[in-house]
């Protein structure tokens, strides 16, 4: 099921996407698909200990919820979708809240909260910029 869009949607969206933000967002996905899947081999103790053994309660449910939460999300930002953009801020925001609130949650926790910013503001530009660029063609 797909979102229907407005009268006002598809001069922002949809064909009118530029090549370079269509890339981005392709690179974007796998990046998230990454996080995804490091989740999962997290969880299955490739490199050792399992990811369900380690922490409080929390930890274990926290990274199969985020393992799950960031590979629905990278689907979506691949295809472009709205809900897609939704997931990755869900997923992000509750990475960010499980490393503040469980300690050794996960390596590089550092860098990947800097990531997701400043992939979020990259998204928020963007978006700003499509939204400007359609609203100048409109007064021409």
């Amino acid at each position: 099921m797909t979102l229907r869009l407005t009268d006002v949607s598809p001069k922002y969206w949809g064909e009118n996407l530029p090549y370079w933000l269509i890339v981005l967002a392709r690179v974007g996905s796998i990046a998230l698909m990454l996080s995804g899947l490091f989740y999962w081999v997290d969880i299955l103790g490739v490199f050792g200990e399992s990811g369900l053994q380690r922490g409080i309660w929390l930890a274990p449910v926290g990274r199969v919820i985020l393992a799950c939460s960031f590979l629905i999300a990278s689907v979506g930002v691949w295809q472009l979708a709205f809900w897609g953009v939704v997931m990755w801020v869900l997923s992000a925001v509750t990475q960010a809240l499980a490393i503040l609130l469980v300690e050794d949650f996960t390596l590089y926790s550092g860098f990947i909260t800097i990531a997701h910013t400043i992939g979020l503001i990259a998204l928020s530009i963007c978006c700003g910029w499509l939204v400007y660029r359609s609203s100048k063609q409109q007064e021409i």
